[in-house]
């Protein structure tokens, strides 16, 4: 069979849509409740009674929602099997006439699915804890969106213009990283709830055992790394990244509807 079909993988992506429908609709409308509830706690419930403080509870829900979406971004690979309720739901997926690619595809990019998600979810959350404290009659009402869009600005000021484009894609390559082995742990644990709590902690145990065997006597900062630590680090953290995925598709590609505690 071919890997590949592009009419194929349309009418795949067509069937996860209706089946992942009750999904996406719950994901959102938690997320929604969630913002909701933090925004009006945050610049209602709270002290507002000066600039200050409106603006330090602005700034707290912009940090927030940084939190949120980049804690999707990097679990999200995590969330793949997230819709599929139980064995009945894999085997239906292990028949269709698709190849294992294809199918892996349509699994990964349901957590891409969520992201306009949560966007509309945080805009109807802003707008609405904007009419809300502005029926209440608070001052220095504004939106939780503009403020965030200030903050990114400010931290982008912050950074020094010979670093500038380095250090982003550095982190970008960080986040990548890690994103790539909560792919990899969602194809290897069985668990699809908690495959992530247990990538975590692999990470976690990881990081004491390296930590424990080649401890750092002396640290180099990131201003005294040359240009070629950093690109040699980054090519690294790159071939990485792509086996990582390489070896997340493969153990899908072993998936079994038996239970097992490690797909092996």
């Amino acid at each position: 069979m071919k890997q590949f079909d592009i009419k194929r993988f349309g009418k795949l992506a067509r069937w996860s849509l209706v089946n992942d429908k009750k999904y996406f609709i719950k994901s959102f409308l938690q997320v929604f409740a969630i913002l909701t509830f933090l925004f009006l706690f945050f610049t209602w419930v709270m002290n507002r009674e000066s600039v200050h403080s409106s603006i330090n509870a602005y700034e707290t829900c912009s940090i927030a929602v940084i939190i949120l979406f980049g804690t999707t971004f990097i679990l999200g690979s995590s969330f793949m099997f997230y819709s599929m309720e139980g064995k009945h739901d894999m085997q239906n997926l292990m028949m269709l006439p698709a190849s294992n690619f294809e199918k892996y595809l349509m699994r990964y990019a349901s957590w891409i699915l969520l992201l306009p998600l949560y966007l509309v979810a945080l805009l109807g959350a802003d707008a609405l804890q904007y009419v809300v404290n502005l029926m209440v009659g608070h001052e220095h009402v504004t939106f939780v969106t503009s403020t965030l869009v200030d903050s990114i600005g400010r931290m982008q000021q912050d950074i020094p213009d010979d670093v500038h484009s380095m250090f982003w894609n550095s982190l970008w390559l960080l986040v990548v990283w890690f994103h790539s082995l909560y792919a990899l742990g969602a194809t290897f644990f069985r668990t699809r709830k908690f495959n992530w709590v247990l990538t975590t902690l692999v990470i976690i145990l990881l990081t004491i055992l390296q930590a424990w065997a080649f401890p750092y006597e002396e640290h180099v900062s990131a201003a005294e790394a040359t240009t070629t630590d950093i690109l040699i680090t980054d090519l690294v953290a790159l071939c990485w990244t792509i086996l990582n995925f390489w070896l997340s598709y493969k153990l899908f590609c072993r998936q079994q509807v038996i239970g097992k505690f490690i797909n092996w």
